[in-house]
């Protein structure tokens, strides 16, 4: 089979792959992007609602008139919170259709450095040489599950990333652990399916946000900003200069990706679990194994006994650990050659890996840029930032003139 050429190949195609495709095709770049679109999104249960608001969860598109809330106040919906998981995934469609129609869908199974730049294998046999390539593959890879559960089977405990239909626990009895977003929200949605569940939170609480008002007050918003990561002055300064985190000290980045928001569950889950869905703190799962087609659990609650819990299924919402080593499509040797920050991937102010050529945007990011990248709101500025440093800066000097003269097109 031939091999076919490109200037970029983006693997991925969630807010961040198509951002950064539109913003390379409104460049002049020739590049190529793969991947179902909006796979993670269209995958997402009904009844969980997005993390963050209607304001700050959009792709970014060199038009105007396409953000989240724009598409929503069109179709009828909710713009502000709670938005559906479903019509974001709705919106990126739309967005993926209108912008980069050529998308291929096909799954990217292998990345290799060759002497003309990087060799990009897809699931169909097809090969790509590309200059430069971009990772945005999201959490997919990076399920994180607790020690103590790693040795179950998958049909006994899974993780709530490859959960799209809670159907199956229907009648079931089953421990969710996490303090989480995702672990809260499990409980809530195995109750609804007809199951029976506990939520095990090693924390000492289960903390709950509230709910945010459209229109604040002038006194509010001088002494907590509103910003794409909610309300507060460190939200609003990672918002408004993103790239400050990059060239703080590697040991105080990590602890800020690490503390700055923890577990907690958004309001309009609230009324779902409190009180219909037991919530245990400071409960540590410590160790499990199959009891015939059940799951045995020892958990340890802090100042008493250990005790012993059995139980059909376990869901873990415990989060994601970003680790290269758990890419399968990234070759050993590129993989080997690329500097980390814990096991992240290390990166440039431009996003760029230590080995010349590769980028990640993303969750994959955050260790090098801060909690703005575990959101959709970062991919703002990390498609722009790419983009630009790919394009060199006369495709940024024509892109600036369009912008402003819609006119103009002679060559600088």
């Amino acid at each position: 089979m031939s091999i076919e050429d490109t200037n970029v190949a983006i693997v991925g195609t969630g807010p961040y792959g198509l951002s950064l495709a539109a913003q390379l095709r409104s460049r002049g770049v020739n590049f190529r992007i793969f991947g179902p679109p909006m796979k993670f999104w269209r995958g997402m249960p009904v009844g969980v609602n997005l993390k963050s608001l209607g304001f700050a969860t959009n792709i970014y598109v060199p038009e105007r008139g396409h953000t989240f809330p724009e598409w929503c106040r069109q179709q009828g919906l909710e713009d502000f919170e709670p938005c559906t998981m479903q019509s974001f995934a709705e919106y990126g469609m739309w967005i993926q259709r209108r912008f980069v129609p050529d998308l291929e869908p096909e799954e990217v199974t292998h990345v290799l450095a060759t002497a003309r730049g990087f060799e990009v294998t897809l699931a169909n046999g097809m090969r790509v040489n590309a200059r430069r390539v971009v990772f945005a593959t999201g959490l997919f890879h990076f399920a994180q599950l607790p020690d103590a559960l790693r040795d179950l089977p998958s049909e006994l405990a899974i993780h709530t990333f490859f959960l799209s239909d809670y159907s199956a626990f229907r009648g079931k009895e089953v421990a969710v652990i996490g303090a989480g977003a995702s672990a809260i929200e499990a409980g809530a949605l195995v109750r609804e399916a007809g199951g029976s569940a506990q939520v095990l939170v090693r924390e000492a609480e289960a903390i709950f946000h509230g709910r945010t008002d459209r229109v604040r007050p002038l006194i509010e918003r001088i002494r907590a900003p509103t910003s794409v990561l909610g309300a507060g002055r460190y939200s609003w300064f990672a918002q408004e200069v993103p790239f400050a985190i990059h060239f703080l000290p590697e040991a105080r980045r990590i602890r800020i990706v690490k503390k700055h928001f923890g577990p907690a569950s958004p309001w309009w889950i609230k009324d779902r679990v409190l009180g219909k869905v037991p919530i245990h703190v400071n409960s540590e799962v410590v160790a499990a194994r199959p009891a015939g087609d059940r799951v045995r659990l020892t958990v340890r609650h802090k100042g008493e006994e250990e005790r012993t819990l059995e139980v059909d299924r376990v869901i873990a919402g415990t989060g994601y650990d970003v680790d290269l080593a758990r890419l399968p499509y990234l070759d050993a040797e590129l993989r080997g050659r690329m500097r980390r920050t814990e096991r992240a991937p290390l990166l440039s102010m431009n996003f760029e890996s230590s080995v010349s050529g590769i980028y990640f945007i993303g969750p994959v990011s955050a260790m090098s840029f801060g909690p703005l990248f575990r959101f959709v709101s970062g991919a703002e500025f990390a498609a722009h930032t790419v983009a630009r440093h790919v394009a060199g800066p006369l495709a940024e000097i024509k892109t600036i003139a369009r912008r402003w003269m819609p006119s103009f097109s002679r060559p600088l």
